[in-house]
């Protein structure tokens, strides 16, 4: 069974950042606006590492995929198994918190590069405990099948391999940029998902929101989706929004949602 889901976690849809949804409604094409290239400000960087340190943000499970990337068949048996142990694991439902995502994103980041389970749990679960100490060293991780080092280091702490070389680790996994995705697995950005809406785990339980709004995404879909609401009509109930803003929201709600369909159809 997980054979499976990792094959599937693989080959998953390596859709472009500007790739075209056709919108459920009203039956536009729409498409996700790229977002801002720029790297993440040194305090946008010290408050992602923050949120790595504790539980922030809660996440059902279906929401926890579409944000992760990662299947929610595959999240759910990693969970059961111990891969990968949500910080709200014993939450009636299961729940998953902002670190979970980076957490699972960089265990199938392992598992790509073909470190085998246990051990890739293993690193996971050491980059956890050392993020919760404050002890480990850096946020750009290096690695490949065999090891994970943090900078600085030249030994693997938990199996206490060492490289050939250091230099030759080319794949790296950075804590606290911004993540498209892993491999061939599409999830949005964690910080910036789009043009006009950011994530923070201190704001409205880590669900992307529109840029300085407390207004979620996920709520302007149901405007659009449910009660069938143009934009310019959700402009009409939100005077504070633009017509740009909402298209955005409803954009990456679509590609987000399309692309955990299509993981699991």
């Amino acid at each position: 069974m997980f054979a499976r889901d990792v094959q599937r976690l693989l080959a998953a849809a390596n859709n472009e950042r500007m790739q075209l949804w056709r919108g459920p409604a009203v039956g536009e094409t729409q498409r996700v606006e790229e977002t801002d290239e720029q790297p993440l400000s040194d305090e946008e960087r010290a408050a992602v590492l923050e949120a790595l340190r504790v539980p922030r943000g809660r996440y059902s499970g279906d929401r926890a995929a579409q944000l992760s990337g990662v299947p929610r068949s595959t999240m759910y048996l990693w969970a059961r198994i111990g891969v990968v142990t949500p910080d709200f694991d014993g939450a009636d439902p299961k729940q998953w918190s902002y670190r979970d995502l980076v957490f699972l994103r960089l265990l199938a980041w392992l598992r790509g590069n073909g470190m085998e389970r246990s051990h890739a749990a293993e690193e996971v679960a050491s980059v956890r405990r050392r993020l919760t100490r404050g002890e480990l060293p850096g946020p750009l991780l290096r690695g490949d099948k065999r090891v994970l080092l943090a900078p600085g280091e030249s030994v693997d702490p938990v199996t206490g391999i060492a490289p050939l070389s250091v230099d030759s680790l080319v794949a790296t996994f950075d804590l606290t940029e911004p993540i498209e995705g892993v491999g061939r697995v599409w999830g949005p950005n964690l910080v910036r998902p789009s043009l006009h809406t950011y994530i923070s785990p201190w704001v409205m339980g880590g669900e992307p929101v529109i840029t300085d709004t407390r207004i979620p995404s996920s709520s302007i879909w149901a405007l659009r989706t449910q009660r069938q609401l143009s934009a310019a009509s959700i402009v009409g109930l939100y005077p504070t929004l633009t017509t740009e803003e909402v298209e955005d929201a409803i954009a990456l709600e679509q590609r987000i949602r399309a692309a955990d369909l299509e993981r699991t159809g």
